[in-house]
């Protein structure tokens, strides 16, 4: 046999090896796609048996805590109302006490006014002397007329206003 003639038989031969591994290959992909098929049938039917296991335990969820905001939002509703009945009993005290202070402090301002106003005036009608301050004897002089008192000192105020 020569050479050429072996050659040929071991091509042939590796050929066929070659067309049996690409077989086995093609049994095996055929094997793995149907098992992969079935693996994903099975985690599908889990998937779905546990998505509705949480769509159940889901929706006892959200009822209780539905029940929880109800009872909160009741909770919270008494304790504002009452919380703001207080508040207004208080402010209304307070308003009464600040009413009556008020009418205290406006006697007393009153009063204090009517004086102050009564030692301007004697201030002003009386005869000036070294004893007014200056600011005494500048409004007196404003009072009368006096051209330029806002620049004069005591003396010359004192001057011009006997």
């Amino acid at each position: 046999m020569s050479f050429f003639q072996n050659l040929s038989k071991m091509v042939s031969r590796a050929d066929k090896k070659a067309d049996q591994l690409a077989d086995s290959a093609r049994d095996l992909a055929a094997d793995a796609a149907k098992r992969a098929g079935e693996f994903a049938e099975d985690a599908s039917r889990e998937v779905n048996k546990l998505a509705a296991q949480a769509k159940r335990e889901g929706t006892k969820v959200v009822k209780k805590a539905t029940k929880t905001a109800k009872s909160v939002t009741k909770n919270v509703t008494r304790k504002a109302t009452a919380t703001a009945k207080t508040a207004q009993t208080r402010a209304s005290k307070a308003a009464k006490t600040v009413a009556t202070e008020a009418k205290v402090v406006s006697k007393t301002v009153k009063s204090s006014a009517t004086k102050a106003a009564a030692g301007v005036k004697e201030a002003i009608t009386g005869a000036p002397n070294s004893s007014w301050s200056v600011a005494q004897l500048r409004a007196a002089a404003k009072s009368r007329g006096i051209s330029g008192f806002s620049t004069m000192s005591k003396p010359q105020l004192l001057k011009a206003l006997r």
